[in-house]
């Protein structure tokens, strides 16, 4: 269990210097990678994507620091029409759909070619 616990924040980490330097494509490229590393490995694809949305978490929590992320979540939200909680709910979901997709499709590539 601890084990599992060091390899999601050992993930987060990387996913979010990836991130910060590289840009948010890079999410699930580190998916793809450790759906391939980690094949026939308990649940990489959750652990990567559980990982992803944490790193997205820790950043959503700095660039807070910088300003009212929270009003901006509702003036955006306003104008999509619906309520900022929701756009902070998507934001998060949005990296662990990436990488924990990237993770299960490249696990099943690589596990089918050989």
């Amino acid at each position: 269990m601890r084990r599992q616990f060091l390899e999601i924040g050992v993930l987060a980490l990387a996913i979010g210097v990836a991130t910060v330097w590289l840009g948010w494509w890079t999410v699930p490229l580190v998916g793809a990678a450790w759906g391939v590393a980690r094949r026939g490995e308990g649940y990489p694809a959750l652990t990567v994507a559980v990982s992803a949305s944490l790193a997205w978490v820790l950043l959503l929590a700095v660039t807070s620091l910088q300003g009212p992320v929270g009003d901006f979540a509702t003036a955006v939200g306003g104008v999509m029409g619906i309520p900022g909680w929701v756009l902070i709910g998507v934001t998060l979901a949005f990296p662990a759909v990436l990488a924990g997709t990237a993770a299960a499709v490249a696990e099943k590539l690589v596990t089918l070619r050989g």
